[in-house]
């Protein structure tokens, strides 16, 4: 067992950097609409909306709010454990107290999804004698504009710290939205669209200390395996045991029962549909 709760005791500042790449593409062009279109959908609107076509191209696509910002070392024990942890074990994160890293992407930053999975969740992932290794998963969303109704949900924001233990510093620190194909939702005027940002990270400036890939640690799971955790924690229905489609009908036919087929579009295990 192992008691990380004050371990970040230092007064030193952390820098930490944000980027935020424009939407690259979406299903349905709803950021990139033709000023025909968003006139069209501005006038279907129920109270006058007082928004030009070009404030309407910068507002899904803002940047970061603050490019850089200096963090206390201490706004980081937001992400560690509230009592002794074993490796491989998950916590609740607190999310009033996530919000200042996510509001330096938007003011709008907010953890209360109306629709979806709401939480944040931390795991120690691994540790040594120097060093401890904690990753985290994180699902918000970013009001940009409440009087048209104007959201920006990414899919989950997945990160990382790694502290050394003796100093009481942080070493490394991330969140990032994962770079898979369609890992945003966006919508306004009623209108709800999905789409794909390359990056979208906040991530501390380098400092004197080893790579996570050189620190020898003393009992560690994987990457994966903590995935794995997170989505337990969060989506109960990932406790199911999937069988294979050509298993199925073989199943069927051998207890003479029907398969009720499902077709979905996206992914069920995180926050874009």
């Amino acid at each position: 067992m192992i008691d990380l709760s004050n371990v970040l005791r230092t007064s030193a500042t952390v820098p930490v950097q944000a980027h935020w790449d424009p939407i690259e593409n979406t299903a349905n062009n709803l950021q990139w609409a033709t000023e025909k279109k968003f006139n069209q959908s501005k006038a279907q609107w129920q109270e006058p909306i007082d928004m030009t076509w070009k404030q309407w191209l910068k507002l899904f696509n803002p940047g970061p709010a603050q490019p850089l910002k200096h963090y206390n070392t201490t706004d980081f024990q937001v992400f560690l454990p509230p009592s002794i942890t074993n490796v491989g074990d998950v916590w609740d994160l607190h999310g009033k107290r996530i919000l200042p890293f996510l509001r330096q992407f938007h003011p709008g930053a907010t953890m209360n999804l109306r629709h979806g999975q709401n939480g944040a969740k931390a795991c120690l992932r691994a540790i040594s004698p120097e060093y401890a290794d904690i990753v985290f998963r994180i699902h918000a969303r970013f009001t940009l504009d409440a009087s048209i109704g104007a959201y920006f949900r990414p899919a989950q924001f997945a990160g990382r710290m790694v502290i050394n233990r003796k100093s009481g510093t942080i070493c490394q620190w991330m969140l990032s939205l994962p770079p898979r194909n369609s890992n945003v939702d966006i919508g306004a005027f009623r209108t709800v669209d999905i789409g794909f940002v390359p990056r979208m990270e906040l991530c501390s400036l380098s400092v004197s200390e080893p790579q996570p890939k050189s620190i020898a640690w003393e009992a560690a799971i994987t990457a994966e395996e903590a995935g794995k955790k997170f989505e337990s924690a969060l989506y109960k229905f990932t406790e199911i045991e999937w069988t294979p489609i050509e298993e199925a009908v073989e199943l069927a036919k051998a207890s003479n029962h029907p398969i009720h087929a499902v077709l979905l579009f996206g992914v069920l295990d995180d926050e874009s549909c």
